[in-house]
């Protein structure tokens, strides 16, 4: 069983920075490096519902996006994703969750399904088989229907005041890029340059980052808050 299984299994028993050219197999962050092995999923999720991986993601000249990558040990995790182009400033919430198998997709255990639809208020679940090496799942991806009208400028003022870029950073160890499965990933691109940033958050192997990790854990968590359903919310 590989390791993105046996993470897998963990999770379903839970309801619950340096700037390239190009993406390459590892990107500098404030933590070390960052191995193209933390985007298997993240980039099946975004496949899922009809968009490239950001690293490969063409925009035109004046076009900036962020895609805030939020992983922890319960479900479902949290993809925010802000666009700017010109004087517009949209974004939007997505959930997504990995259901894996090993025989057939149908076998995929689909107890998440049910208890995202039961705790937030999200449109028509995507789904996609995926393959990465010898791990398969299902890719399991709905979009949030936040309350209110959320600022996204502000928000993408927030992000960068806890997300920079540190210059200088050490290579970690050997078994680190494990750790980086879970926590804060956040993508950047305007036109075709492309940057990535990793953070330990609370619920992280490692300690988190002090005033960046936590903080953007925080922010995430209150967006997804609002999207929560009205019962759910009052069993807390």
């Amino acid at each position: 069983m590989s390791r993105l299984t046996i993470a897998a299994s963990v999770l379903l028993a839970i309801p619950g920075s340096s700037f390239a050219q190009q993406a390459p197999a590892f990107a500098s962050n404030d933590t070390g490096l960052i191995s193209a092995a933390i985007f298997e999923t993240k980039d099946a999720a975004a496949l899922t519902v009809g968009l490239a991986p950001l690293s490969r993601a063409a925009l035109r000249k004046g076009e900036r996006e962020v895609r805030i990558w939020y992983s922890s040990f319960g479900n479902p995790q949290y993809l925010v994703i802000i666009r700017q182009s010109g004087t517009s400033t949209t974004g939007r919430l997505l959930l997504w969750w990995d259901q894996y198998y090993e025989s057939t997709p149908a076998s995929a255990d689909t107890r998440v399904d049910n208890f995202v639809r039961a705790g937030y208020d999200c449109g028509p679940i995507s789904k996609r088989d995926s393959h990465y090496g010898e791990d398969r799942w299902i890719s399991s991806v709905c979009e949030a229907k936040v309350k209110g009208s959320p600022d996204w400028k502000s928000f993408l003022s927030e992000v960068e005041a806890h997300a920079l870029p540190q210059e200088g950073a050490a290579a970690p160890a050997e078994d680190e890029s494990q750790d980086k499965n879970w926590g804060i990933t956040v993508e950047r691109k305007s036109g075709a340059t492309y940057g990535v940033s990793h953070y330990h958050t609370a619920l992280s192997f490692a300690a988190p980052e002090p005033g960046r990790g936590p903080k953007l854990q925080d922010m995430v968590n209150a967006l997804a808050a609002n999207a929560k359903r009205q019962s759910a919310v009052a069993q807390h």
